[in-house]
């Protein structure tokens, strides 16, 4: 079951790392591959906990998911400048009838 195109969904990466503290980076992304364009989610845009992020997309960010799987990717940068990343992974978008934004 996929995410209908223009919803808000908030979608949660878990991590099973026991030493992984996401509280401690600095600065976190969620990048989303948008047919070869980049969209990236960070910092004010995320809900970050020791080993779970999640993210919060508007109507427009999910308009401009085109229609099936969208690949996506944690990474995050501690104060000492070192670098972590999660595996890629992906979420299906699904149709959507009205596909305008709301009010």
């Amino acid at each position: 079951m996929g995410v209908p195109r223009g919803t808000t969904p908030t979608l949660v990466l878990t991590f099973d790392d026991k030493d992984l503290d996401l509280r401690e980076a600095s600065h976190v992304y969620v990048t989303f591959n948008v047919g070869g364009e980049p969209m990236t989610k960070s910092d004010n845009d995320l809900e970050v906990d020791e080993r779970q992020i999640n993210v919060y997309l508007t109507q427009s960010d999910t308009l401009a998911f085109p229609n099936g799987k969208i690949k996506m990717q944690a990474n995050w940068v501690y104060p000492d400048g070192s670098r972590g990343a999660s595996d890629v992974t992906s979420v299906e978008f699904t149709q959507q009838l009205l596909g305008s934004v709301l009010p």
